[in-house]
């Protein structure tokens, strides 16, 4: 299985770094244990960019590996409201609900509304984002998680875990979703 997550200059570290460990986590025998094949891979429009901290990156492949994927997890930033008038940007790659999962955290919302992938569903973004997503025709749902079939969109940076999770139950099974999120929960 091929999972891309897509980043941008101007990420958010927290919405990449995050699901990254723990898409990681899924072949870690301390973890999950998957013994299947599970590919994760970082694709950017750029061989080196860096996140809105100032941490810089480099892509593992270009944006259009994202195609072949079965999951798709686009990030967000600030750098979301550059790309989403980028047509180079969203010309590069093509995502299709039908046969891949695809996955957006936060103002990453706004990238999949601009591919059209929002068209007439709901969607949950971060609280400051719902007027900007509001304003591209998206009807907005205040809640960390929307999923709709094979979209799925969260709000609030810890959502991360859920899209995560999500995007885990559905291609390995619910065992190994609930091993990554416990891997990284708060003792109690």
């Amino acid at each position: 299985m091929k999972i891309a997550m897509i980043g941008f200059e101007g990420f958010t570290d927290v919405d990449l770094f995050m699901p990254w460990d723990l898409f990681y986590r899924v072949k870690d025998p301390t973890y999950a244990a998957f013994d299947g094949e599970w590919e994760v891979r970082i694709c950017a429009d750029r061989p080196r960019f860096a996140s809105y901290s100032g941490l810089a990156i480099d892509r593992h492949e270009p944006l259009s590996w994202a195609e072949d994927a079965d999951a798709v997890f686009i990030v967000s930033g600030p750098g979301s409201r550059l790309k989403i008038k980028d047509p180079a940007f969203l010309s590069s790659f093509r995502l299709d609900p039908s046969r891949q999962l695809i996955a957006a955290i936060d103002s990453g919302v706004l990238i999949l509304a601009a591919l059209g992938l929002l068209e007439g569903l709901s969607a949950t973004t971060y609280p400051s984002v719902f007027a900007e997503l509001e304003a591209m025709g998206v009807r907005t749902e205040r809640r960390p998680l929307v999923i709709h079939g094979n979209v799925a969109t969260g709000g609030g940076c810890l959502a991360t875990q859920d899209l995560a999770a999500w995007i885990v139950e559905r291609l390995i099974g619910p065992q190994a979703a609930a091993q990554i999120v416990d891997s990284v929960a708060k003792v109690g």
